[in-house]
């Protein structure tokens, strides 16, 4: 199977956060998002007028920057042997869940990380992956639902480097 890339993948997973609605109005329905089409256009254009796509400009010096945090969380996901990763950060999305016998026991592990992370001021995000789209490193794993929850960390910001052995010291306490 082609591995699948970050622009190829976002159109066929669930991001929970994407959807949400309520009765109220609420910042989500009534701002400039990324999770908004127009705003994704908006904020790529505004990215731009503030730092050019010039070779070694601020730009891909913050891009680097952020794809070096991603490389850090990513090769601390692989070293440990408590954790599978979905793929090698393109740029600054890290995917990974806690190595389980199961589908179903890596997303109610990943949920319950996700949220005594939370309770630490570690804000993951979750993702709903296809199994039929798994890599083949996930073999061994007992394919008992149709899709698995991972956990997602975006490193996009400069900080973000610095602060990855954090990110990875509340991680591997909450998995405790």
């Amino acid at each position: 199977m082609k591995q699948l890339t970050l622009f190829s993948w976002i159109n066929i997973v669930e991001l929970p956060y994407t959807y949400f609605s309520s009765a109220e109005l609420h910042l989500g329905e009534i701002s400039l998002e990324c999770s908004r089409a127009g705003a994704a256009a908006v904020g790529l254009w505004v990215t731009h007028q503030l730092f050019p796509l010039t070779k070694g400009g601020e730009f891909s010096k913050r891009l680097n920057s952020s794809h070096h945090a991603a490389m850090k969380l990513y090769n601390k996901v692989v070293d440990d042997q408590r954790f599978i990763t979905l793929h090698e950060p393109e740029i600054d999305i890290v995917i990974w869940a806690p190595r389980k016998k199961s589908i179903r026991a890596i997303s109610k592990t990943s949920k319950r990380i996700f949220e005594k992370a939370a309770q630490k001021n570690l804000h993951l995000a979750l993702l709903n992956y296809p199994v039929r789209l798994l890599p083949q490193h996930w073999n061994t794993i007992e394919k008992d639902d149709e899709s698995v929850t991972c956990l997602r960390s975006c490193l996009m910001k400069p900080e973000h480097e610095d602060w990855v052995d954090e990110i990875w010291r509340i991680v591997t306490a909450v998995i405790r």
